[in-house]
């Protein structure tokens, strides 16, 4: 950790014990320097000293060779643990040594030269012998460090105890020391810590002495002061600016230089559906402008920098906005630079003016009907001055609007109904709206049938400032009733004589039928009896061809019969009144099977009964319709292997359909247009027997029952005839 990012209480402690340790390694260094030198000048001393008392009283041993008494002054030097070898030289010889190491000690072969020097750490000392006659030798000396290093390893542990101990000791004082001086900068920054993150400015440094600290920690218990009380000024500054900005109708954006949004309103929240905690940050261009326009923001932006001006400041701009989704409104845009010293933001007011616009767009289209509606479309005040006269009302009465705008409308109005006009303006006061028909007067004197609807004006308020009369010319359509009140007269006397014209056909219609089935029918049967009797007559007599044609005789009168009875009932059916009564359609479903049976009795044959509704209809003629929907489906599968025949009931969105279907013979389709009408056959006689008006009763029946009838069919395939009644009751 570098020495910078220490805490002050470390660097104290580490500045105090560096000095100190640096101080008592210094001097302990210089004494121990000292006394190193001192050693060796005091052991130069003695050695030279010794070596001088030993050379002056060593000169007669050499003198006489006598080598005993030389070791023994040799041995003498045993007293000086400094001296650990020595010898004398006579000449180039050792002439006796010494020594105190007891291993083999090595001498120099030959003397040196007179005087003193340091091998390492040892000393060697020459000295000449000299006596009354003149040198006989020389005296060689070696110092032993062992002793001189004990005494030097004692020091330096006394030395070592000294320092060790004066450095505990400078660490407790400079513990106490720094405590003393970094107790305040301490809580000075332990104070500044708690503003820091809790943004409290209530806090206080405490104040320890009166020296430049404590001055400090008054100035910076003062600035706190300032600080909480400015805080406080601009909380309750930002509060109040705010509450405004929050309470503002239109979206407050501000913007720095850059673009960047850095304030953002709950209205401008609400209409571009950003947050103000998503929307601070982001460009305001990409945020809330279209794309086509965010060139030409970028262009005033760059004008209001050089030249302090721009296009949109000053002024209220119209444009479309851009919200969260995607989707683009109208807003009313003005902004304005705001400059805090060097620095230039811009703050926009952005009003929606959807209903602005949609209300303006409204009234303008209102306006555009009034003006282009035929009908005459005229507003008046209370008072019943004219205030606004449409192009109708010119075409209508023949005035142009600056000859009506400002007078009573009453020259419009015939003069005896200016008392109902009076009455009517009083009740659209009352805010009641009038429809009535009544008479105008046109320009030229005419006279006028119009519809007339007035309806009250009200303000944004409510209150009822005027009254709208709407008049539409309905003089054609009162000429024209008058001609279909004519008419009518006309055509009620029409009714009545074709009525009795269709009474008297009636009854020579009913003398037609009565002729038919009595007079028409007796010829028939004196026809078939005769030709059964000549038959019998001639049973042995006639060939097999002659029995043949009378077959065929009386074959055509029986088809005769039949086409008159069905002719006679499709007549019946035309002139008859229905007796309607609730009928549930599978109880009459159930008697035509019973009544057919005999047709179908050992067919392969199946039937699917459907649930069919009860009917409101006449029982008589609905069991008909059945009888030869059924029986048709019964013939027209005769060929057929297995025969289905269904019969069922369908809904859909308006009917409820009765269908009867088998998968017989079936037919073309492009011949279905025939298969109603009267002695209609889509097969041969030959193939299926008939006459051609079951059909045409069934369809005769069920329009007399104010129903529907139709087929579907495929050609081999089979028929589905539908039909509907209005009796019917859905499910």
């Amino acid at each position: 950790m570098k020495l910078r990012n220490l805490p002050i209480k470390r660097k104290l402690m580490f500045v105090i014990m560096l000095t100190s340790t640096a101080v008592l390694i210094l001097t302990s260094f210089s004494l121990i320097a000292y006394e190193l030198l001192a050693f060796r000048r005091s052991l130069v001393q003695n050695t030279l000293a010794i070596a001088q008392i030993i050379a002056g009283i060593s000169g007669p041993a050499l003198r006489f060779n006598d080598a005993g008494f030389a070791t023994e002054i040799l041995s003498t030097l045993r007293a000086e643990p400094v001296i650990g070898q020595a010898c004398l030289y006579q000449g180039k010889k050792i002439f006796a040594r010494f020594s105190s190491d007891k291993s083999k000690p090595r001498f120099p072969l030959e003397p040196g030269r007179a005087g003193y020097f340091f091998e390492g750490t040892k000393l060697i000392v020459f000295h000449p012998v000299k006596d009354k006659l003149g040198q006989v030798g020389m005296l060689y000396l070696r110092t032993d460090p062992a002793p001189v290093f004990d005494r030097l390893q004692l020091y330096a542990g006394i030395v070592f105890l000294v320092m060790a101990s004066s450095i505990v000791l400078a660490l407790i004082l400079s513990n106490w020391l720094q405590k003393r001086i970094s107790a305040p900068i301490l809580e000075l920054a332990e104070t500044a810590k708690a503003v820091s993150i809790k943004k409290d400015y209530l806090v206080r440094a405490r104040k320890f002495d009166s020296d430049e600290l404590g001055l400090l920690t008054d100035a910076f218990n003062h600035m706190l002061t300032q600080i909480h009380e400015r805080d406080l000024a601009l909380t309750e500054s930002e509060a109040r600016a705010r509450a405004v900005l929050n309470s503002a109708i239109s979206g407050v954006v501000v913007m720095d230089a850059s673009g960047k949004i850095t304030d953002w309103n709950i209205q401008a929240e609400r209409l571009f559906g950003w947050t103000r905690h998503e929307a601070i940050g982001r460009n305001l261009a990409e945020t809330i402008i279209p794309l086509r326009y965010r060139e030409a923001h970028q262009r005033g932006l760059d004008r209001f920098f050089k030249t302090g001006e721009g296009p949109a400041l000053g002024r209220l701009l119209d444009l479309n906005a851009l919200r969260r989704d995607g989707t683009e409104f109208p807003v009313e845009l003005s902004i304005s630079p705001i400059k805090t010293g060097t620095v230039t933001t811009f703050c926009g007011f952005l009003t929606d003016v959807t209903q602005r616009k949609e209300a303006a767009e409204a009234l303008s289209l209102l306006a555009a009907i009034v003006e282009s509606s035929d009908d005459a479309i005229v507003g008046k005040n209370l008072q019943g001055i004219i205030v606004s006269w449409n192009a109708g009302a010119e075409r209508m009465f023949g005035y142009t609007a600056p000859e009506s705008v400002g007078r009573e409308s009453t020259f419009v109005i015939p003069s005896d109904r200016w008392e109902v006009e009076a009455a009517i303006l009083k009740e659209v006061q009352r805010g009641y709206i009038q429809h009535f028909e009544t008479v105008r007067l046109h320009k030229d004197g005419s006279k006028l049938h119009v519809s007339l609807t007035m309806s009250p004006i009200k303000n944004a308020e409510g209150r009822i400032i005027g009254a709208s009369a709407s008049s539409r010319d309905i003089s054609p359509r009162i000429k024209a009733e008058e001609e279909i009140r004519n008419l009518n007269t006309e055509l009620e006397e029409r009714v009545i004589q074709r009525t009795a014209e269709l009474a008297h056909t009636n009854k020579e219609l009913e003398a037609f039928t009565y002729s038919v089935s009595h007079d028409l029918r007796a010829p028939l049967r004196h026809i078939d009896a005769f030709a059964q009797m000549l038959e019998e007559e001639l049973k042995s007599e006639t060939s097999a061809e002659g029995h043949r044609y009378l077959q065929r005789i009386r074959h055509g009168v029986q088809t005769m019969g039949r086409l008159v009875d069905d002719l006679l009932n499709l007549s019946r059916v035309g002139r008859m009144e229905i007796v309607q009564q609730t009928v549930p359609l599978n109880d009459i479903v159930t008697n035509v099977l019973q009544e057919l049976q005999p047709e179908y009795e050992g067919r392969n044959l199946e039937w699917i009964i459907g649930e069919l509704p009860a009917a409101e209809c006449d029982p008589g003629l609905i069991l008909q319709v059945f009888i030869n929907l059924i029986s048709n489906s019964v013939k027209y599968t005769r060929p057929i292997a297995k025969a289905v025949i269904e019969i069922g009931a369908k809904t859909d969105a308006d009917d409820t359909i009765i269908f009867v279907r088998d998968n017989g013979v079936g037919f073309n389709m492009k011949f279905a247009d025939k298969l109603f009408g009267a002695f209609q056959r889509l097969h041969r006689a030959e193939e299926f027997e008939g006459t051609g008006v079951g059909l045409a009763t069934v369809q005769r029946i069920i329009h007399l029952h104010m129903g529907r009838i139709w087929v579907e069919a495929e050609l081999g395939k089979g028929a589905t005839f539908y039909f509907t009644l209005r009796g019917i009751q859905r499910p």
